[in-house]
């Protein structure tokens, strides 16, 4: 049986470089077609709300947009759910990190999935009301597309 793969793009198109994840996802569909066992969705949610989403995959690749006091942007992260450190809980369910979310699933019995891949996009504008991206992000779009179809292939071989 294949690797069961979940892309989820994550974000909000309204605002600017926000949706950057939204947009990766959009373009991760139209390359990969209609493959049996994956599964792409896009997400305005964080936290305890990704359990749903989640839960039965095999593999989850989650595309956001991260903005830092010194961010670059255009640049792109990967790294994998253990990089976020220990998980914690910081004050109600729609507060939880993703790592503490991921864990929650798992005591509250779910099938959580063992490999959890993000890739980030440094942004510039996520506060502004815009349903374009700002060139430097949009510049990052095609080959963080291309790592996560890459990604995709190698799990269905």
């Amino acid at each position: 049986m294949k690797n069961k793969t979940l892309v989820i793009g994550l974000g909000n198109t309204l605002l600017r470089d926000d949706g950057v994840g939204i947009y990766v996802a959009r373009e991760v569909t139209r390359r990969v077609g209609n493959l049996d066992n994956v599964d792409v969705v896009e997400a305005s949610i964080g936290g305890i709300g990704l359990i749903d989403l989640m839960q039965g995959y095999d593999t989850v690749y989650i595309v956001d947009a991260l903005k830092r006091a010194d961010s670059v942007p255009g640049k792109t992260l990967r790294c994998g759910i253990e990089a976020l450190g220990d998980p914690t809980y910081v004050g109600g369910p729609h507060f939880l990190d993703l790592r503490t979310a991921v864990e929650l699933g798992k005591q509250c019995g779910f099938k959580m999935p063992p490999r959890i891949e993000i890739f980030a996009v440094e942004i510039v504008d996520n506060m502004d009301f815009s349903e374009s991206l700002t060139p430097e992000v949009e510049k990052a779009v095609p080959s963080l597309v291309a790592d996560i179809v890459a990604e995709i292939q190698k799990d269905t071989s």
